[in-house]
């Protein structure tokens, strides 16, 4: 139970509108997740700290996904931690797709890089199979940008999420992007001439990357262009209404982010196909408690990093994530609060204090 009061006592610190039931049993069930890292509520509910049967258990957490509590509770939490006015910020977008029977399980999310990781700010279950619409991207980017207010943004995004609409979506909004496009695209360069981005790029050597500023794509947008084609694998097409051309590549790979974010909250973490949860709103409600630990995770592993540097494997990558090495620190801490009370206090401080 001390370790529950210590994680209370720190969320009581904080203005997120929630009665002290409710933020009780947020404490167990984040407790509970770092745990057993499984989201099945039937093994959550055998691991919550307290003495009542498993069912009562169960049924309170059942209660809990029910209620209306909107998952904005963990993004402020985020934005606190990860924002600091006036400082660029790269945010990233993507999906992630699963199945339960036959009922299709479609996240959208928008995360913000925070060591090598998108934590996820926004996300809405499509409760629909494939991609999304410019309309249901639209509102995830105006929700995140009401907490972003006073920073400066550059979204990196996949072939999905491309369109006229939506570009000219983001140029209203004064959104940095860069976007790989499709190339079965035409375009129309400074000369006044149309290419055909497929049988252009299959012109251009190996290894090489050219840019193309002003380029007129969708029939009307002018946008700058970046091709590349690596020695092996297939041409990576960007657009962007950056100025810094020499940087967007660069920039783009970061993209990658978001599936370790996705591998993190899955097989690699806490195995989030394993819940049975999806009514949208449930399901929303369970990704901020997630998002919430991958913080944490996070925040301690990349303070641990700095104490002691993680061990740089022959094949020149780090022996551990930095998000694994916070996780099972807190997995420690937990299961031993008795003998690691005041490390497991100042951990609780990390996470939630201004």
């Amino acid at each position: 139970m001390n370790m529950i009061n210590t994680l209370k006592q720190a969320f009581s610190q904080q203005e997120i509108g929630l009665s002290h039931h409710r933020i009780d049993l947020i404490c167990r069930l984040v407790c509970a997740l770092i745990r057993i890292r499984s989201v099945n509520l039937r093994k959550i509910a055998c691991s919550l700290v307290g003495n009542v049967k498993v069912e009562s258990h169960y049924r309170r957490l059942q209660r809990f996904f029910s209620s209306a509590i909107s998952s904005d509770v963990f993004t402020r939490l985020i934005v606190q931690k990860l924002v600091e006015p006036g400082r660029q910020l790269l945010i990233v977008m993507d999906r992630t797709h699963w199945m339960l029977g036959a009922t299709d399980l479609n996240l959208l999310c928008l995360g913000i890089l925070y060591q090598g990781v998108s934590v996820p700010l926004e996300y809405r279950s499509l409760g629909k199979p494939g991609n999304s619409n410019t309309l249901e991207r639209k509102q995830l980017i105006k929700q995140a940008l009401t907490y972003l207010k006073n920073c400066s943004c550059c979204l990196l995004a996949d072939r999905e999420f491309i369109g006229k609409a939506w570009f000219e979506f983001l140029l209203e909004q004064r959104v940095d992007f860069v976007i790989r496009i499709r190339c079965n695209t035409w375009i129309g360069l400074d000369d006044g001439r149309l290419r055909y981005l497929a049988s252009f790029v299959q012109r251009m050597p190996r290894g090489t990357t050219r840019f193309y500023p002003a380029t007129v794509i969708y029939g009307g947008l002018c946008l700058n262009l970046i091709c590349h084609r690596p020695k092996k694998g297939d041409a990576v097409l960007l657009v962007t209404n950056r100025q810094d051309l020499n940087e967007v590549l660069q920039l783009y790979r970061k993209r990658w982010s978001i599936e370790t974010a996705f591998g993190f909250l899955k097989s690699r973490g806490f195995n989030l196909e394993e819940t049975h949860l999806t009514h949208p709103e449930r399901l929303q409600l369970l990704m901020g408690v997630l998002t919430l630990c991958l913080l944490w995770g996070l925040l301690l592993g990349s303070e641990m990093h700095e104490r002691k540097p993680i061990k740089i494997k022959k094949h020149g990558r780090r022996a551990i994530s930095i998000f694994r090495l916070g996780l099972d620190q807190l997995m420690h801490l937990i299961t031993n609060v008795q003998d690691s009370l005041k490390d497991f206090q100042y951990c609780c401080q990390l996470l939630l204090s201004p």
